[in-house]
């Protein structure tokens, strides 16, 4: 396994326990949604980077791909 690949698959497993998180903190503080609301606005942030990371990761392994093509 290549360190493309390694950092890709690291990357995913990131995203998953963010996006975890994310959706645990979510969950228990939905009830009171308002900007005051901090734990509810870190849940917020946490999805949306676990939805980053998701992006990331496909990067990494499209520029994998795209390195093994040339």
């Amino acid at each position: 396994m290549n360190n493309d690949k390694k950092a890709a698959d690291t990357l995913k497993w990131m995203a998953w326990t963010a996006t975890i998180i994310g959706a645990l903190l979510f969950v228990f503080n939905v009830s009171d949604f308002r900007s005051e609301n901090f734990p509810l606005m870190v849940s917020i942030g946490f999805l949306i980077a676990g939805m980053n990371i998701f992006l990331l990761s496909t990067v990494f392994r499209l520029m994998n791909i795209r390195k093994q093509e040339v």
